[in-house]
């Protein structure tokens, strides 16, 4: 009898991780257009590339420290319109054996340690939607910042998976991004979808989630830039 029962037992954990594993290896193919760069070639992983304001001009996304703290977490883009301000950007997808970035793919974003001045914070540069703040006019207020997790998804790293979706400006390859992660990571969890936009915070234009797209495009870093 328990023979028979650790028989079904380990039949349905089989069945379910091979369920889950064909979720996990079928994310992004409902939509399986490739986010493409500014030269038109499809972003790849573990590719480093930069992320710049459409239209031109507006400057680069950036790695801020905005509080004094030992690893700077502030998500910030350069309104200067200068691109002397640019931490480039890795993407992870739970997409098995994938080498792009598909649009509307789950993705978790990272910026990169091996070109900026922050290696002493290898663990802290994962992006993430952060906890709610009260904005001026007392409406909750959430910020894309630093301290994301990479690795399985579930409840622990909910907050770090990130949606990128075509956006019409006029410009070939402007995108937006989206937190709107796919039901799969965490059926129990209960989030609020939003596009991500700027919001000027201190002097700074910060990503947050405001429902006020923040069109953007990609180019990708050059060894010799980085």
């Amino acid at each position: 009898m328990k023979k028979c029962i650790s028989t079904i037992l380990s039949f349905l954990l089989v069945s379910s991780l091979v369920a889950f594993s064909h979720e996990f290896s079928n994310n992004g193919n409902d939509v399986s257009h490739a986010v493409l760069d500014m030269e038109g070639e499809p972003l790849k992983i573990d590719e480093e590339y930069s992320i710049i304001s459409i239209p031109y001009g507006g400057g680069s996304v950036y790695l801020a420290n905005l509080g004094n703290t030992k690893c700077p977490n502030g998500v910030v883009q350069d309104s200067s319109g200068e691109f002397d301000n640019n931490t480039p950007v890795l993407f992870y997808t739970m997409k098995f054996g994938s080498h792009f970035v598909s649009e509307n793919q789950d993705v978790s974003i990272k910026f990169s340690t091996s070109s900026s001045s922050t290696k002493s914070c290898v663990n802290e540069t994962v992006w993430k939607v952060g906890y709610s703040i009260v904005g001026p006019t007392h409406s909750p207020l959430r910020f894309v910042i630093t301290g994301g997790t990479l690795g399985f998804p579930g409840p622990n790293n909910i907050e770090n998976w990130f949606k990128i979706e075509k956006y019409e400006t006029g410009i070939p390859h402007s995108y937006k991004l989206r937190y709107c992660p796919s039901q799969y990571i965490c059926p129990t969890c209960q989030f609020d979808c939003a596009d991500v936009g700027l919001y000027e915070n201190k002097g700074y234009a910060r990503l947050a989630l405001n429902n006020k797209p923040y069109p953007f495009g990609f180019t990708k870093v050059k060894k010799n830039d980085a």
